[in-house]
């Protein structure tokens, strides 16, 4: 009787690594990149691997997508998992980029991702730069994809973009879509402008419901309003066109060194420990000279 109990145990272990293999098999044929993947660094695989698995999942997409709009959907830094997945040097951009978003006769569109007023826009803000548009919504509304695409990332980002879904456009484009209530969509799903992805909601680092949206071009965010009417929801211009100009500003960002304000800290003990002036402390944090410093508070001196 053990002897018996014995085989069925061996016989059902066996059973169930042979569904787990097939289960995973099934998984890698879906192309599905992992966080440990090359997109983000922290891989332990060679760097050929990376590559191969890049260019496999190109290919897939080439395959599936062929005869419709996401053939120009490209994979560079892909990662299902890391929002920040990778990025280029601006700074080696010599070329004027012109991005085709909407063609009637290829079907290509533009839809609003949601239909109110600006909370704050692209830009500096108190000490911290804000990459996005803050879009007014109530919990619940629904947040629609403004362009055709494949969702990239699918997640709850506790870094402050809680619910988020990140979509990748053709030619290195991307939205972000930030703060959401409820995600209605997964990983790899190929969307068209208008269709719902979301419900907006409060979620991460968020002062009141409203809709973060974002767009990046190969992981560098730029400012939207060079391309998007946020008055009247519409394109300013079919094509869009990039150049360095859109990220001059991530130069001086990058350059920026920040302190934390200490008890008994005033803007002129802050001056004088960094070497600079209150003036230039009051022109880089857009205060004023009578300033209430709170202790932890971060401030930038360079």
């Amino acid at each position: 009787m053990k002897l018996l109990n014995v085989i069925l145990i061996l016989f059902l272990t066996s059973f169930l690594q042979f569904l787990s293999a097939e289960r995973i098999t099934k998984q890698d044929s879906t192309y599905a990149v992992s966080p440990d993947s090359s997109a983000n660094g922290n891989h332990h695989d060679s760097v050929p691997n990376g590559v191969q698995q890049e260019s496999d999942f190109q290919n897939y997409l080439d395959t599936l997508y062929h005869n419709d709009n996401f053939s120009g959907i490209d994979t560079f830094a892909w990662d299902n998992k890391m929002i920040n997945s990778g990025h280029f040097n601006s700074k080696d951009m010599n070329d004027t980029l012109h991005i085709v978003l909407v063609d009637s006769s290829k079907c290509l569109y533009y839809v609003h991702p949601y239909k109110n007023y600006v909370t704050c826009g692209f830009g500096q803000r108190r000490w911290i730069w804000h990459y996005g548009m803050d879009i007014k919504l109530n919990k619940g509304d629904s947040v629609y994809a403004a362009l055709d695409g494949i969702i990239r990332v699918t997640k709850f980002d506790f870094r402050g973009f809680g619910w988020v879904v990140v979509i990748r456009h053709p030619s290195g484009l991307e939205t972000i879509y930030g703060h959401l209530l409820k995600i209605l969509v997964e990983p790899n799903q190929k969307v068209k402008a208008g269709d719902l992805v979301g419900l907006g909601g409060n979620t991460g680092h968020s002062t009141g419901s409203h809709l973060h949206f974002e767009t990046r071009f190969r992981g560098e965010p730029f400012d939207p309003n060079c391309f998007i009417n946020f008055d009247t929801y519409r394109l300013r211009s079919d094509t869009l066109v990039l150049s360095k100009n859109n990220f001059e500003y991530l130069i001086d960002l990058r350059k920026a060194k920040y302190c934390k304000v200490r008890k008994g800290d005033t803007l002129y003990i802050i001056a004088h420990r960094y070497h600079t002036t209150i003036s230039v402390l009051c022109k880089l944090n857009h205060i004023s000279r009578t300033k209430l410093l709170r202790i932890g508070m971060p401030l930038r001196y360079q």
